[in-house]
């Protein structure tokens, strides 16, 4: 028997007694920290997975586990280049629900968007013509806003019986009827240029666990494999769209940074950047519209900043970090009583740190009375590369409420 031979008021019996082992699945464990995973490297490429089903990381603690985590690392593997992936969540997102997440996630930022929706929809039964015609609404509107791009792939559901044994009956039905809806979801990629990736099941060892490490392994490289061909080929990452002032007092204040006290991880960050490039001052900086100020810092730093002297202001508008190798021989720089006065800062190195909703606000930056050569500078900043990407991590899971 398949959903369509089910009469309306079996088909409505079957949908509750489905939810019934949806329900058992959320109480499974799923990732709380930053809605990131990332693998620090040049020429980053950024992705953004959106949706339902695997993209929710039913099983595991953290994110760098999950689905971005193992994506970021399958990327980073077969492109050679940095990977910081994205997500979106919804524990039951269908097609429907899936516009509203991407337009809220403004998927321009991204090098590639991963749709994920078919799985939490086989569960529900619908009728694969009309819900056919809503993914490939889906499809246009990212791949327009994507400027016609062809790195957005759909998921397709994975075998529900791998994690729904003890309901065979209506997990047999809603998971006869998701190979239908992954024929129609291959069907509309391919005729709108958009990616069909097919989700098996994970290999036998992983069976006693479905939801693990393993498994969303075995995913990312099925999705890498789809996508590594148009990303790795990709130019180098452009400067990010300008920014306004007005922009980051609008983050900053969404994430109430002038309520935040002193934070150990941070402070260790910070100091690890310090002690490994070995400068005299190493600072995690935020930038408002008047002043620049630390948040942690190492070394003697001022208080404030203003905003038309702030290096890092110049860090947030580049496209992959900046390093000044001496100051003095900067004209952007060489005027600034940071370098003329008694600091007499010379070298400068930062990688830029986003709001979740991808403004930058600040940097994670380091400063020397010592000049460097450019070799130097670049070691330095693939370090700062990745404790920036790390204590951003820290910036977002702070939650003011709960202290």
């Amino acid at each position: 028997m398949n959903a369509e031979s089910l009469r309306p008021g079996l088909r409505l019996a079957n949908r509750a007694r489905l939810l019934q082992v949806v329900n058992i699945r959320t109480r499974l464990v799923r990732p709380s920290d930053a809605p990131q995973g990332f693998v620090a490297g040049r020429r980053n490429i950024r992705v953004l997975l959106v949706g339902s089903g695997p993209v929710v990381g039913w099983g595991v603690g953290s994110h760098d586990l999950a689905l971005p985590g193992a994506v970021a690392r399958a990327l980073a593997s077969s492109t050679g280049r940095g990977a910081v992936v994205d997500v979106v969540a919804h524990p039951s997102a269908g097609v429907r629900r899936l516009r509203s997440l991407v337009r809220a996630a403004t998927p321009e930022r991204y090098d590639a968007v991963v749709l994920s929706a078919t799985l939490a929809d086989s569960l529900r039964l619908p009728d694969p013509g009309r819900w056919g015609e809503r993914v490939r609404a889906v499809l246009r509107e990212v791949l327009a806003v994507r400027g016609g791009a062809a790195a957005v792939a759909w998921l397709g559901a994975q075998p529900i019986l791998t994690s729904a044994t003890d309901d065979i009956g209506p997990a047999r039905i809603a998971e006869e009827h998701g190979e239908r809806l992954n024929q129609v979801a291959e069907r509309v990629c391919r005729e709108e240029g958009a990616h069909f990736v097919a989700l098996a099941a994970p290999p036998h060892a992983e069976s006693a666990r479905p939801h693990g490490p393993a498994a969303y392994l075995f995913w990312a490289r099925s999705i890498a494999d789809a996508l590594s061909p148009v990303l790795g080929s990709l130019p180098a990452e452009q400067p990010p769209s300008p920014q306004s002032a007005a922009e980051r007092v609008e983050a900053i204040d969404r994430l109430r940074l002038a309520e935040r006290g002193r934070d150990a991880r941070l402070d260790g960050l910070v100091g690890t950047a310090q002690r490994t490039l070995g400068t005299e001052i190493a600072m995690f900086t935020i930038l408002d519209d008047e002043k620049e100020w630390p948040i942690s810092a190492v070394g003697t730093t001022p208080r404030e900043i203003p905003i038309e002297q702030s290096a890092c202001l110049h860090t947030i508008a580049s496209s992959d970090g900046m390093v000044v190798t001496d100051a003095v021989d900067d004209e952007r720089f060489a005027a600034s009583p940071l370098v003329t006065g008694p600091a007499g800062l010379r070298y400068y190195a930062g990688y830029p740190v986003e709001a979740p909703d991808g403004t930058r606000i600040g940097a994670l930056c380091v400063f020397s009375r010592t000049p460097r050569d450019a070799e130097t500078g670049e070691f330095d900043l693939d370090v700062l590369r990745e404790l920036a990407l790390l204590a951003q991590r820290e910036l977002w899971r702070w939650q003011p409420d709960a202290v």
